[in-house]
């Protein structure tokens, strides 16, 4: 079935040993024609469950993103930014939860270049408002997940809000001092962002992504119990994991990164 939906969309096939290959072997990487057949089918059997006009308002953001060469890019960026101010207090709470996500994700784009360019009160401005609007995103998906509606809202996308969230304690800081700051540990230790990460891998225990980012952070945190689930998870999604120096596709191997090395001297 999966053979045939893939031929509707990439008429040249795909042999069933390259498929098999991709997933049990990360660190292999498919061609651009795979690469986006597969996200094309994916984007098939799993829509967004967003309204039409916010996905197209994140398309418009994604390519003026992309357009490094456009003149008036950063004038762009702000009246669209002023435009989402006003317009997320309309409409649904589903449309009003994706205009938040796209708003927190216009302020933590901008982290980097704060950061790097030594702006500290701009960058702790930039992170708490990408962080409230996360937050207020997170609160309303949540709330449509718990009543039920129409709309399915998957653990997923819930996780995916809680690693953007994430994402800003870390793009806030320098790369030396990412896995030790205080605020890293504290958003760890209060937050749900690690059983957000197991129930994710309950469901799709393939996922061996968040189980390795799991490991990484439950070693940051120093929770041994938690170490262990998520390295019995990513070496269930693959047993290549059985190897500390197994290097997947985009990412070093787990020996040699020092976030690591708590879990290490735990598990081994």
């Amino acid at each position: 079935m999966f053979l045939q939906k893939i031929d509707l969309v990439y008429p040249a096939g795909i042999d069933p040993k390259t498929l098999t290959a991709l997933y049990r072997k990360p660190h292999h990487k498919a061609n651009t024609q795979i690469s986006k057949a597969i996200l094309q089918l994916h984007d098939q059997q799993f829509p967004s469950p967003f309204p039409a006009d916010t996905q197209a308002l994140l398309n418009i953001y994604n390519r003026l993103l992309s357009c490094k060469k456009h003149p008036s890019l950063d004038q762009d960026i702000k009246d669209f930014m002023l435009f989402l101010s006003s317009d997320l207090n309309f409409g649904s709470d589903l449309r009003k939860a994706r205009l938040h996500w796209l708003k927190a994700d216009m302020h933590l784009d901008q982290l980097p270049t704060l950061r790097n360019n030594g702006q500290l009160p701009a960058l702790s401005q930039q992170k708490k408002l990408a962080l409230d609007h996360y937050l207020q995103a997170y609160q309303l998906l949540e709330g449509i997940k718990e009543t039920q509606q129409p709309v399915s809202i998957d653990d997923f996308t819930l996780y995916k809000l809680q690693q953007n969230m994430l994402a800003c304690h870390l793009n806030a800081l320098h790369s030396d001092k990412r896995y030790t700051d205080a605020s890293l540990k504290h958003y760890l230790s209060h937050s749900n962002f690690i059983q957000s990460s197991k129930r994710v891998l309950h469901t799709e225990p393939y996922q061996w992504i968040i189980a390795r980012n799991g490991l990484r952070f439950s070693s940051i945190n120093k929770n041994n119990q938690d170490c262990d689930f998520f390295y019995r998870a990513l070496i269930r999604a693959n047993h290549a994991f059985k190897d500390f120096n197994y290097a997947p596709n985009g990412a070093p191997p787990i020996m040699h990164s020092a976030e690591f090395q708590w879990a290490i001297a735990q598990l081994s």
